[in-house]
């Protein structure tokens, strides 16, 4: 008895070697591949997947000449989902996608440098674009104005603010795609996002006779609101009238524009009004819309 456990145990230390052995020549896996060539080799209904001698991953690419190679032609694609982590949690050389509907593009690739996201944008840099002109009367009065004076108005009521209103919208995109950003029966943008905005807006009245006798002048105004509806800024263009026209038929046409770049916040509301003081005949003074109002226009371009 003793001489046969002597013998088993002789036995099971001799095969140990061989064991060991064993693993080391055949270090191939494959999983569904009875002979793998390479250290790993899986099968997959589509091709193979595998990790060649240099550790490099090749997903149903035979010869993988990178660390990870996907270039299968149809079957390459490669998807990157976004992440909360900041640029320095991430660490240089990461890549996340952001899916932004404010930007015309739907969505665009970031890359971490280590201490900031970088965006790149396949379109070019994302670009709101707002275009309108104005062939109706149409303003609201809001401002220097008794109560019952204010609301909607046919024409500029002297020494008032009025909101311009009722636009006829041309363009409102985001870099090609159609955006909601201007509402173009209050004259009202909203920013979609922080930036740079380049804004300008122009409009003329029907001509009538400049009397110097009165302290003549136009403004042309753009209001900036915060969310909460806060003025924050106001930027305007004075026009003054320092000649007398004289009687009828000396009638000119009297307008004023306003031209700005302006910082606005993601929800800041940009709007344009006008307070005019002129020495027509009556209090309220008529636009002209002739030529399907290209003396009314406004634009709007993020820089």
């Amino acid at each position: 008895m003793m001489r046969q456990q002597h013998i088993v145990k002789n036995l099971i230390i001799a095969c140990i070697p061989l064991f060991f052995g064993a693993i080391q020549i055949n270090a191939q896996i494959g999983l569904g591949v009875d002979n793998p060539v390479n250290p790993v080799e899986i099968k997959t209904d589509a091709g193979k997947v595998i990790i060649d001698n240099t550790g490099k991953l090749g997903v149903l690419v035979a010869s993988p000449k990178v660390a990870i190679d996907l270039r299968s032609g149809a079957s390459g694609a490669v998807a990157v989902g976004n992440t909360d982590k900041t640029a320095v949690q991430a660490g240089a050389g990461a890549l996340r996608y952001v899916a932004s509907p404010a930007i015309g593009v739907k969505g665009y690739l970031e890359f971490s440098d280590g201490t900031t996201w970088v965006s790149f944008f396949p379109k070019g840099k994302p670009r709101i674009v707002v275009m309108a002109s104005k062939t109706t009367q149409d303003t609201y009065v809001f401002e220097s104005a008794t109560p019952s004076e204010i609301g909607t108005k046919s024409g500029i009521v002297q020494r008032r603010s009025s909101y311009l209103t009722n636009w006829e919208e041309k363009l409102d995109s985001d870099s090609g795609v159609p955006t909601s950003n201007f509402n173009p029966a209050t004259g009202e943008f909203i920013a979609p996002r922080t930036g740079v905005y380049f804004a300008t807006f122009t409009f003329a009245l029907q001509s009538s006779q400049v009397n110097t006798g009165e302290n003549n002048q136009t403004e042309a105004i753009w209001e900036v609101r915060n969310p909460a509806g806060t003025i924050t800024q106001r930027v305007k263009t004075n026009n003054g009238y320092a000649s007398d026209t004289g009687a009828s038929p000396n009638a000119v046409p009297v307008g004023s524009a306003c031209t700005v770049s302006v910082y606005l916040n993601k929800g800041d509301k940009l709007r344009p009004f006008t307070w005019i003081t002129v020495g027509f005949d009556g209090t309220i003074s008529q636009f002209d819309i002739s030529g399907s109002g290209v003396y009314n226009s406004l634009t709007i371009v993020e820089q």
